[in-house]
């Protein structure tokens, strides 16, 4: 199928303003998350997701390498978010949890993610909504 100059323009100008307007909400949510960054906030919404995880799975999980993970466990430890501790099974290995302070942070992280969901979608009726997430998910794709 043929994609006009016009349209080819338009797209890279609105994933640009998309791309924008994500990382406008991210940094929000992170001066509200306590001013954590944007990777910290990736790795308190996995840990948060799986409730104790090892390094190795989080560095695989965000494809970072296990130094640059070090230190952004050690940040979230400082700051009493994260809680890091030897596997009982295997003293190598370093399990991850959430803190009591990182289980508030993780709630209000999730919480601000279904608020941007709600006011996106609830501008669309659920057919939409439905054509819109599989048009999305079509654009994921497509990268």
């Amino acid at each position: 199928m043929k994609v006009t100059e016009a349209n080819k323009e338009k797209f890279i100008n609105l994933l640009y303003s998309l791309v924008q307007a994500i990382k406008r909400d991210t940094e929000h949510c992170a001066e509200i998350c306590g001013g954590v960054t944007e990777k910290d906030m990736i790795v308190i919404g996995f840990v948060g997701q799986k409730k104790q995880v090892k390094m190795s799975d989080i560095a695989e999980d965000i494809d970072a390498p296990m130094s640059t993970l070090t230190n952004i466990v050690n940040r979230l430890v400082d700051k009493k978010i994260l809680i890091r501790e030897h596997s009982n099974d295997d003293r190598r290995a370093i399990n991850v949890t959430l803190s009591a302070l990182g289980e508030a942070v993780y709630k209000v992280l999730a919480e601000q993610k279904k608020q941007m969901a709600e006011k996106l979608l609830s501008q669309y009726n659920e057919k939409e909504q439905e054509l819109f997430l599989n048009n999305l998910s079509s654009l994921i794709s497509s990268f």
